[in-house]
């Protein structure tokens, strides 16, 4: 026992010694933090669940916000009045939200009984992914979604559901899930039925009854600005618009490595789908790897996740993945009788780790020339900006509004994300009265977003991408007569 909890206790102290030397000047190749910040400390400064930076961009949201679902910006509000609202700050909540799910996901392997070997593999997989510690070091919703998605299967590996009050609790959990991201709506359910299917339909309106409560309450906030409510909702839902031919393709695992594949930054993630298939395989020939309930439940997760062709969303599926492939290899140690097949398994279980630990050490060895990078460019950006002067930044990484926010209290910043959800007409009244835009080199080729060139800069994603750089430059909002 004292060897477990020690191998435990260092996977996880490495774990979270990793994400703090990331920093806060790991190059992510997303870029969305700042919005969510601003949304949180505004409401922890009693100024309304809206967004300052983009005002004048999206309809409405000088007055409120909707397109953001409330519980992380309430989280991170809290979180924020006590530890600051610089980035570091939060990303360090989003590492404690991780460190929970790692504790969650133990318990869980724990609950099904699996061995400790499968367990500590589930959990060094998990750890070493960089996938979920993307998603542990960033200001996004993604790890308290995945973390209370494990609490629910955590819950549900247990008795708690055959009484009306553990179904609510259990409803509790996984109607926050969905407060928190609407991602985790067909995990909800996929819950109600298991709960109805394991007990009966007066513990399933328990289950029920919390989502029925945060429905109501969001509805009424709906109502109180609906106009607002409509225009959000709608840029925000039709800007995804994807064939069938590319779902399907999302589906097979594309999603996972959109990133190393379109941004050059090296992964080390597993291709989802082969655990999958080779769960589902071997419950048809032999038997079930894990319980039917979570095998469907982790599915549906699998599906949502994938389906919804973000980068960050595989992150949700990452730990119960592994659970899954951990489980199969203890599967198949049990099954080979002979030393040599029992070794080969154990040795190629862990050769998927030593590839983990190997890109993983590049992407620490990134981090001082990162920093660097970053440095100068803030500090250039800082001198070259006149007092008082109104700018307009794209998205992109690194992004320099909390530097900006924070040394140049002066300056009045708009954030031009999310740029797909941003309205044309809006975007052409705040133009007169910016003075510089720092943008993307390729945005720039909107008539609207053109300017003299005042300086460039050139980045590595993650400081690794030799072949793919972003460029970011710094133009004047009011361009030269011609000659």
């Amino acid at each position: 026992m004292l060897v477990a909890i020690f191998s435990l206790a260092i996977v996880f102290v490495a774990f979270v010694v990793t994400l703090s030397v990331y920093g806060d000047s790991w190059l992510v190749p997303w870029h969305d933090e700042v919005v969510i910040i601003r949304l949180a400390q505004n409401f922890a400064e009693g100024k309304g669940f809206r967004n300052d930076l983009i005002d004048d961009l999206l309809f409405g949201a000088d007055e409120k916000t909707y397109w953001q679902m409330p519980l992380y910006p309430f989280a991170l509000s809290l979180w924020g009045r006590i530890f600051g609202f610089d980035l570091n700050s939060v990303r360090a909540f989003s590492r404690i939200i991780g460190m929970f799910s790692l504790l969650l996901l133990v318990l869980l392997c724990r609950n099904l009984n699996l061995p400790f070997g499968a367990i500590l593999l589930a959990v060094l997989w998990t750890a070493s992914d960089l996938t979920f510690q993307f998603a542990s070091n960033f200001a996004r919703p993604d790890a308290l979604t995945g973390c209370l998605l494990l609490l629910t299967a955590v819950l549900l590996s247990t008795r708690l559901h055959e009484s009306v009050f553990g179904s609510a609790l259990i409803g509790l959990v996984l109607a926050l899930a969905v407060c928190n991201h609407p991602i985790a709506l067909p995990c909800w359910l996929v819950g109600i039925a298991i709960i109805v299917k394991r007990s009966n339909w007066r513990n399933g309106l328990a289950f029920y009854f919390p989502i029925a409560i945060f429905f109501s309450l969001w509805l009424w906030y709906a109502v109180s600005g609906w106009e607002i409510f409509i225009a959000q909702m709608k840029a925000h839902f039709f800007h995804k618009q994807y064939s069938l031919t590319d779902i399907l393709i999302f589906l097979l695992g594309s999603t996972t490595w959109g990133t190393e594949f379109y941004l050059g930054v090296p992964l080390n993630a597993m291709l989802w789908f082969v655990p999958v298939a080779i769960t589902a395989y071997t419950a048809l020939r032999e038997k079930w790897l894990v319980p039917r309930w979570l095998f469907t439940f982790a599915f549906v997760l699998y599906v949502v996740a994938m389906a919804g062709a973000e980068a960050w969303y595989p992150s949700l599926f990452v730990p119960f993945g592994y659970l899954i492939l951990a489980s199969f290899v203890d599967h198949l140690l049990r099954k080979t009788d002979a030393k040599f097949g029992r070794l080969a398994v154990a040795t190629l279980a862990l050769l998927w780790w030593s590839y983990q630990f190997f890109v993983v050490t590049r992407h620490l060895s990134a981090i001082p020339k990162i920093r660097l990078q970053v440095s100068n460019f803030v500090s250039e950006l800082e001198s070259l900006l006149p007092p008082k002067a109104k700018i307009l930044i794209g998205s992109f990484s690194p992004d320099p509004t909390f530097a900006l926010m924070a040394k140049r209290p002066d300056i009045e910043v708009y954030a031009l994300m999310p740029s797909r959800m941003l309205n044309a007409n809006a975007l052409k009244r705040l133009r007169n009265q910016l003075t510089h835009l720092l943008l993307l080199k390729e945005a720039t080729v909107e008539p609207l977003l053109r300017g003299d060139e005042i300086k460039r800069w050139k980045f590595d994603f993650g400081g690794l991408s030799r072949d793919k750089k972003i460029e970011v430059v710094l133009l004047s909002a009011k361009e030269k007569a011609p000659q």
